[in-house]
């Protein structure tokens, strides 16, 4: 036992020196645009005309969505304390049309 930790901490040790000048460290922070979900949901379907097509349920018991239309589709995801709060959204477009 004491031999595979010793080897573990010299691999560790030679990574870290071999591979630890590729390596890149970033924060990121986000912030994002929320409101409580029934005042969200009515925005989204009456002023974006958007319909809810998918949703799923996370192991922290968010609710994800997908709501999209003909070619605008946006990601909610809803937290436990009913706050929705837009993650990702676009449009969809094609270069041959």
């Amino acid at each position: 036992m004491k031999y595979l930790v010793i080897g573990l901490c010299l691999t560790l040790t030679f990574c870290n020196c071999t591979f630890g000048k590729d390596i890149i460290k970033r924060k990121l922070v986000t912030e994002y645009t929320c409101a409580q979900r029934d005042i969200a949901v009515y925005d989204i379907e009456q002023r974006l005309k958007l319909k809810r097509t998918a949703f799923s349920v996370t192991s922290s018991n968010e609710v994800i969505e997908l709501y999209t239309n003909q070619n605008k589709w946006l990601i909610m995801i809803t937290g436990v304390d009913k706050i929705t709060c837009g993650f990702l959204g676009g449009q969809q477009e094609f270069i041959f049309e």
